[in-house]
C-alpha cells in the first residue's frame, strides 16, 4: 500500500524560501510575497504562479510576453531545480520517521510505502493525521492519495484525498481492488505520466478516460501506442513490478539557500539561519547523531566569502542554542556587500548520548555548563577559553598545563577510575596531599630576607612545617623547601627556600 504526497506548487514554494529574509519578504507598502504577483518560468513559459498572479489572468504555459501584457507588475523568476530537489529531500527526511521506504520523484512527488506503519499508528486515519500535521508545519501545499501501487497513488493524488479513501475498507485495513480500479477508470488519460505526444495520440482515437483505454486488448495497446503505455497500465493495475530507488539519509549534512534578492543586513539572515538549523536538527534527530562543529559560509555579490565555525558540542540537540551561538558568532563579522547565498555544513558527527537527569536538584556550576562555554567562545573567539589539565609532575609550576577548553561533555571520558584520579592527584599535589594555594604565580618572585625576617610588601611569618620538593636531579636540579607564611595583614602566602639558588621566593597566594 502506498501514499502519494504531491507538491503542486513546489517551484513557487522553493522561491518563497529564498524570498524570506530578503527585500521581497515585504516591500515599502507592506505587501508580502503572497500579495505581489509572482511566477516561475521554464523554457520562457509560465510554469506556476501565486494566487495574486492568477487573479490577474496569468495561466500556466503562457508565454512571458503574454504574462507581462496581462500584468506588468508580475515578478518572474527562473525555476531552481537544485533547490526543489533539496526541499524534496528535506520533506523525505521528515516523512522518514513514518516509513523507511520513500521514493522521490523530481516532478514534485513523494511515494511512501505505508502498509507496515498502519499497526504502529493504530490505523490509516491516525497515520494520515500525523503526516498532515507535520507537512502543514513546513508551509507547503500538498495533496495526498492512497493506492495499491505507486503509480495508482501518484495518479489519484490529482484528486482530493477523500476520493481515494472511498476505496479503503476500514474493517479489514486494506484497499478494495475493484473499487480502486473503478476510481482509476474515471480519471482522464491526460493525467498519466506520459509525453504530450503520446497523450495526443491516445486522444486522437477518441479515448478520454482510463477505463476506455483499459478496455482495449493489451496487444492493441502495444501496437497502437507503444510499449511505454502498455507497461504504464500494467504498473498501474499491479500487473508489473515497480522497483524504486528509495531515499537514503546522507551521512553528513549540507544545505544551501540562494536568495532571489540579496540580503543587506544581519537581521535579514535570521530566517534562513533558522530554516537551515531546523533542518539540521531534524537530520541529527533522525540519525541519532550529534555534531561538534557546524560551518557557515556566506557568499556576497562581490564574490567574497565569509566562513566561520560554530562550536555547538553538547549532549543534546538544541535548535534554540544553535541559533543563539550562530548569531553571536555572526556579530563578529561585517557584511561588506549584500549576501546572495548561505550554506550550512555539519561533517564531524558523533553518536548521540542522552544525558542522565538528576533526581534531586543540583547546585549550578557554570564551569560545567557547556552552553556557557560555547557562548563565551562564540562571543570572544575560539581562543578565549582555557582549562587546566593535571600533569604527572612534582614541581608545582609543572603540575598543570593550559589546554584549550573543549565545551563538550561527550569529549570528556567518564571511565577514569578513582584509583587513576588519586594517582594523578598524588603527583600533582604531593604524596602527602598538601593543600595548594588557589593562585599560583606563573613565575616565582624573589622575597627579601633581612635579619631573620621575610619581607614582601610587609613582614611574613612562617606558620607551617617544611615540605621539601626535589626533582630533575639528572638535568637542572630543583630542591625547594616550601612553607606557609602569614602576612602582617592576615593573608596566607606559599613561599619556598631554593636550596640551589640560596634564595627565598613567593610562589602562591591562598584565597
Amino acid at each position: 500500500m502506498w501514499l502519494s504526497i504531491r507538491l503542486p506548487l513546489l517551484p513557487l514554494e522553493t522561491l518563497y524560501l529564498s524570498c524570506k529574509g530578503s527585500n521581497h519578504e515585504a516591500n515599502l507598502n507592506g505587501q508580502t510575497n503572497h500579495d505581489i504577483p509572482i511566477g516561475v518560468i521554464e523554457n520562457n513559459r509560465i510554469l506556476c504562479a501565486n494566487q495574486s498572479a492568477y487573479q490577474q489572468g496569468i495561466k500556466n504555459e503562457q508565454s512571458i510576453a503574454s504574462a507581462y501584457a496581462l500584468c506588468d507588475q508580475i515578478q518572474l523568476y527562473e525555476r531552481n531545480k537544485p533547490q526543489e530537489w533539496q526541499l524534496l529531500n528535506n520533506l523525505a527526511m521528515l516523512i522518514y520517521g513514518y516509513s523507511p521506504n520513500i521514493a522521490i520523484d523530481k516532478k514534485g512527488l513523494l511515494l511512501v510505502e505505508i502498509a507496515r506503519s498502519l499497526k504502529l499508528y493504530q490505523g490509516l486515519d491516525n497515520l494520515l493525521k500525523n503526516i498532515q500535521s507535520d507537512l502543514k508545519k513546513e508551509s507547503v501545499m500538498f495533496q495526498l492519495a492512497i493506492g495499491h501501487t505507486p503509480t495508482s497513488a501518484e495518479l489519484l493524488s490529482f484528486k482530493p484525498l477523500a476520493y481515494s479513501l472511498e476505496c479503503w475498507v476500514y474493517t479489514e485495513n486494506l484497499i478494495d481492488k475493484k473499487s480502486i480500479e473503478e476510481k482509476l477508470g474515471e480519471l482522464p488519460v491526460k493525467l498519466m505520466a506520459l509525453s504530450d505526444k503520446t497523450i495526443d495520440k491516445i486522444h486522437s482515437v477518441g479515448i478520454r478516460r482510463l477505463s476506455q483505454l483499459k478496455a482495449l486488448p493489451p496487444a492493441a495497446i502495444r501496437k497502437r501506442f507503444g510499449q511505454t503505455v502498455s507497461q504504464y497500465l500494467l504498473k498501474l493495475y499491479a500487473q508489473l513490478a515497480e522497483p524504486k530507488d528509495y531515499f537514503v539519509p546522507p551521512d553528513n549534512f549540507f544545505e544551501k539557500l540562494e536568495f532571489i534578492d540579496v540580503i543587506h543586513h544581519r537581521q535579514g539572515l535570521l530566517f534562513p539561519i533558522k530554516r537551515l538549523i531546523k533542518n539540521l536538527c531534524r537530520f541529527l534527530t533522525l540519525q541519532q547523531k550529534n555534531c561538534q562543529v557546524i560551518h557557515w559560509e556566506l557568499f556576497d555579490s562581490e564574490k567574497n566569502t565569509i566562513g566561520f565555525d560554530v562550536l555547538v558540542s553538547d549532549s543534546k540537540i538544541n535548535e534554540k542554542i544553535y541559533i543563539e551561538l550562530t548569531q553571536l558568532n555572526l556579530e563578529r563579522y561585517t557584511l561588506h556587500a549584500p549576501i546572495e547565498m548561505i550554506t550550512l555544513t555539519a561533517n564531524k558527527l558523533t553518536q548521540l548520548n542522552a544525558a542522565n537527569a538528576q533526581l534531586f536538584e543540583q547546585s549550578y556550576d557554570f564551569k560545567q555548563d557547556t552552553g556557557f562555554i560555547n557562548k563565551i567562545r562564540a562571543k570572544l573567539g575560539s581562543d578565549s577559553c582555557y582549562s587546566l589539565q593535571q600533569q604527572t609532575e612534582h614541581v608545582p609550576e609543572l603540575a598543570y598545563r593550559q589546554v584549550k577548553e573543549i565545551a563538550n561533555s561527550s569529549y570528556v571520558s567518564k571511565s577514569k577510575s578513582n584509583e587513576q584520579e588519586t594517582t594523578m592527584n598524588q603527583y600533582a599535589l604531593g604524596e602527602e596531599n598538601h593543600n595548594r594555594p588557589s593562585w599560583l604565580l606563573e613565575k616565582p618572585k624573589p622575597i627579601h630576607f633581612n635579619q631573620q625576617k621575610l619581607i614582601w610588601q610587609g613582614e611574613l611569618t612562617i606558620i607551617s612545617t617544611q615540605e621539601r620538593i626535589t626533582s630533575y636531579w639528572w638535568k637542572k636540579k630543583i630542591a625547594r623547601d616550601y612553607y606557609l607564611a602569614e602576612h602582617e595583614d592576615g593573608i596566607i602566602y606559599w613561599v619556598f627556600y631554593d636550596q640551589v639558588k640560596q634564595q627565598w621566593f613567593l610562589h602562591g597566594i591562598y584565597g
